[in-house]
């Protein structure tokens, strides 16, 4: 197996639950880290050379020793780098999980909004970067508009993957629209405005080096010899005092509402009606910030898993992930996207029964776009002889599907 690459970007971003730092990398194909020279006399033309087209991809139950070097994950990393895919993954969190913080929950709610964090933060990154750019390019950190008048097939295409039990969490995300909606207009300070700022922040870092390797490249008349950026972040883009004030915000908020809630206005109207002897400071949402495209999503679910495994795991999503009830939205949601289940027929862990009927309840729905791969021989954790390369395969052949939109 091909020694996965060094991540472009490897930092930490707040979770929206709870502030807990999140470890997350980013991977850039090849055909992102060798830039050419353009001769293009209008800049569309150049960054239409690559498609904008990323996938997140989360990993299997990390008190079990899940994490993103997971072998699986990184054979999904491999395939889809190959492919010229922006590839992000990122830890749930767990002490132990390569360095993550917090502890896995038996409810799954924190995980799912670790997993809604890192989505919306791939996905502004994702938006922000401008490739190809033309050797006369100006960089301008400012984000950019989202085009108005360009059809849907210019919008990026998006994965969102998970192995294991990182698929089960997957199962049960809103919409994009609902994950892509808290961060419309974030409290300043708060994890949000954050995870919004650390995007944008990488992303003018790399669009910057882009341009001057563009400018390099012009100058010599011949591609400049590509030099590794492998960059480790951490801490804070807003300062303590506004991240202090904000989570002093989000704990009162989550006192009067008995949880916390994604609605900002109905927080902060419950703020302003408690009395208190001391004067509060209310963080002032921030500016509307320019919308990003939406983007075509698909999902990739491996290994997915079953009662009595996934009962352990996530008791109260185990019930809602293997309902039969025709009304279950998370299938409709998964059913109505270009999507893949891959599952082998050994799983360990899963009953290959159980994953075959839910699959033929989704592919029942009426205009489904759920397949599936069942992958003779094969176990949770893919390692019986001749079993990767099946995977790969199924991966390899979904992937067309997946940047080729449908008619």
């Amino acid at each position: 197996m091909p020694r996965t690459p060094e991540p472009r970007f490897t930092c930490t971003i707040p979770s929206i639950h709870d502030d807990i730092p999140l470890n997350v990398r980013l991977y850039h194909p090849d055909c992102l880290s060798r830039p050419e020279s353009k001769d293009s006399k209008h800049e569309e033309e150049a960054e239409a050379k690559w498609q904008k087209k990323g996938i997140v991809m989360a990993h299997p139950y990390a008190p079990m020793g899940g994490s993103y070097d997971d072998h699986v994950v990184n054979i999904v990393i491999d395939e889809f780098l190959r492919k010229g895919w922006i590839v992000g993954t990122f830890n749930f969190r767990c002490v132990g999980a390569h360095g993550s913080k917090g502890r896995t929950s038996w409810s799954g709610r924190p995980e799912s909004d670790d997993y809604i964090s890192f989505a919306a933060f791939f996905m502004h990154y994702l938006s922000y970067l401008r490739p190809n750019p033309l050797p006369t390019a100006v960089f301008t950190p400012e984000p950019p508009l989202a085009p108005t008048k360009k059809s849907r097939d210019d919008a990026p295409v998006m994965v969102l993957g998970g192995y294991s039990y990182g698929s089960m969490i997957l199962r049960h995300l809103p919409p994009v629209p609902s994950i892509l909606q808290p961060f419309a207009s974030p409290l300043e300070g708060s994890a949000a405005d954050e995870i919004l700022l650390r995007a944008h922040k990488l992303a003018d870092q790399i669009n910057l080096k882009w341009i001057n390797e563009a400018r390099a490249s012009a100058e010599r008349g011949r591609r400049r010899h590509e030099t590794k950026l492998s960059v480790t972040m951490g801490g804070e883009e807003t300062s303590p005092k506004k991240r202090r004030s904000s989570r002093d915000i989000r704990r009162s908020m989550e006192g009067s509402n008995g949880r916390r809630s994604l609605n900002i206005s109905e927080g902060l109207r419950s703020i302003s009606h408690r009395r208190s002897p001391h004067p509060q400071v209310t963080p002032e949402p921030t500016a509307p910030r320019p919308a990003i495209m939406m983007p075509d999503v698909c999902y990739l679910l491996v290994s997915p898993l079953t009662a009595p495994i996934s009962t352990l795991a996530a008791p109260s999503l185990a019930h809602k992930f293997w309902s039969k009830s025709a009304n279950s939205t998370t299938s409709d949601v998964i059913a109505k996207h270009r999507s893949l289940v891959v599952y082998g027929d050994r799983d360990q862990f899963s009953s290959v029964h159980k994953v075959r009927e839910w699959v033929r309840r989704m592919q029942n729905q009426g205009s489904s776009q759920c397949s599936a791969d069942e992958i003779e021989g094969a176990g949770h954790f893919w390692n019986e002889h001749s079993v990767e390369s099946r995977l790969r395969s199924a991966i390899e052949q979904w992937e067309r599907k997946a940047r080729e939109r449908p008619a």
